[in-house]
């Protein structure tokens, strides 16, 4: 079973790092300006919701990451990270589990992944649609965190979207600031377009009738 959602998991996760490799070039004078963590892949994937999607944990020159590093799959949908390189864990910032600020949705359970080692993985299904942080506790403080967005929840109703507490690494409170901004943005355009796609076509049936009411007329 895990075997057949990786390979679909993993289609889609190469397919994305792939697209990010084609623009290596915003990508990288990103990290030469020392935002080594916005990559432009992730605003390809908030807006678009997967049944599954693979996020890889890596370990390079330019530091820890997750990629991407905001996923957004649909209600019931489940992420797969994967260890790439390095060893690094996965855990939802959470009382419970990290012994901090609640950025989870009410009702939503947490997760903590063991350490994991190369080729390790681990997955986690959401069923509560809302904003989910996340961090890898070893490298938190280099900016090591990233977010799922699951369905299209209410921004204004989600912890995760509220500013990090001031207790939080630095370099955390930056990236997740970032990843805040991209995400509530995208959810705000998406209910925005989804209610100008409704306003378009009454007002396009509105139109025809008032045609037809001026046809009449004559």
């Amino acid at each position: 079973m895990i075997a057949g959602c990786l390979g679909e998991g993993g289609k889609d996760g190469e397919q994305e790092h792939s697209e990010s490799d084609g623009d290596d070039g915003d990508g990288s004078h990103d990290q030469e300006d020392g935002s080594s963590h916005d990559h432009g892949h992730d605003d390809h994937e908030v807006g678009q919701p997967d049944s599954e999607m693979k996020v890889e944990m890596t370990t390079n020159d330019d530091g820890n990451h997750f990629a991407p590093h905001v996923v957004h799959v649909e209600s019931g949908g489940t992420v797969e990270w994967v260890l790439e390189s390095g060893n690094h864990d996965t855990v939802a910032y959470h009382p419970d589990t990290h012994d901090s600020q609640r950025r989870i949705p009410d009702g939503a359970d947490p997760w903590e992944s063991d350490l994991l080692d190369d080729g390790d993985t681990f997955e986690q299904t959401f069923e509560v649609d809302g904003v989910y942080d996340y961090v890898c506790t070893p490298h938190e403080e280099t900016g090591m965190v990233g977010t799922v967005v699951v369905g299209w929840p209410d921004p204004a109703d989600q912890p995760g979207l509220n500013p990090p507490a001031d207790d939080l690494p630095d370099a955390a409170i930056e990236q997740l600031e970032q990843y805040n901004e991209r995400v509530r943005e995208a959810l705000e355009n998406g209910e925005s377009h989804e209610n100008g796609d409704n306003d378009g076509e009454n007002n396009g049936h509105d139109d025809h009738g008032d045609d037809h009411g001026d046809h009449d007329d004559h």
